[in-house]
């Protein structure tokens, strides 16, 4: 599917993941996401906070990457490329906008979407085991939505689990779709067993649009009824 977003930005910005400019261009989803884009929407200005875009994906191509690259890195590479990076759950607001947003449009879908029953966020111990840490390392430290104190995890999760990898355990963080598991809470999941969905995410320092020269008019606003 060829995806045009059109984020044009006069001034550019630096934010958590470096500095981000990028003008009207079409994005590289290559390998891992080629087909598998299934729109933005956008979360406006919110308590005085940053606004975010999310742009979903579906399940990755099984065949994605090679020895040194794991289903996850495809993942955050992608992002990195085209967006600010994997998605960070800092809020209850942001955690109910990608959940609304997946269940309005069916990519919970096991059969068509993600059958291997989730999407990559941006989260993960692979530096120091049992450390988790989101990327942009904000929810960490306080956060402006909830103040560092919003849990995002499924009951009984964080387990690190070994059962199908017992070197590293599950590294890397999901949002969960499991039909009598989890209705898309935080999950620690293995980095390079089960290709996954991802969300990305664009960042607007203090929803500051106009300034940066943002035209993002045909995103629609995130959905934030309760799933």
């Amino acid at each position: 599917m060829d995806f045009k977003l059109v984020v044009l930005c006069i001034c550019g910005f630096a934010s958590a993941y470096g500095n981000f400019y990028i003008g009207e261009a079409n994005f590289d989803f290559t390998p891992g996401y080629t087909d598998q884009y299934q729109g933005c929407c956008k979360i406006s200005d919110v308590n005085g906070c940053d606004c975010r875009i999310y742009c979903f994906f579906c399940q990755q191509n099984e065949s994605v990457h090679d020895d040194s690259d794991t289903y996850y890195d495809v993942a955050e590479a992608m992002c990195l490329r085209n967006f600010h990076g994997l998605a960070v759950v800092g809020s209850a607001h942001e955690h109910t906008a990608m959940r609304t947003y997946i269940y309005d449009n069916n990519l919970d879908d096991t059969t068509t979407c993600v059958p291997r029953y989730g999407f990559w966020i941006g989260v993960d111990d692979r530096r120091v085991e049992g450390d988790f840490v989101w990327l942009d390392e904000t929810v960490k430290d306080g956060y402006c939505y909830d103040n560092g104190d919003y849990d995002c995890w499924e009951p009984n999760e964080l387990n690190n689990n070994t059962n199908k990898d017992p070197v590293h355990g599950q590294d890397c963080g999901q949002l969960w779709f499991r039909p009598g598991r989890s209705d898309g809470n935080c999950d620690d999941e293995y980095c390079d067993v089960r290709p996954k969905g991802a969300i990305c995410e664009v960042r607007i320092p203090h929803c500051d649009y106009a300034e940066c020269g943002y035209d993002i008019a045909t995103i629609p606003e995130c959905p934030l009824a309760a799933a």
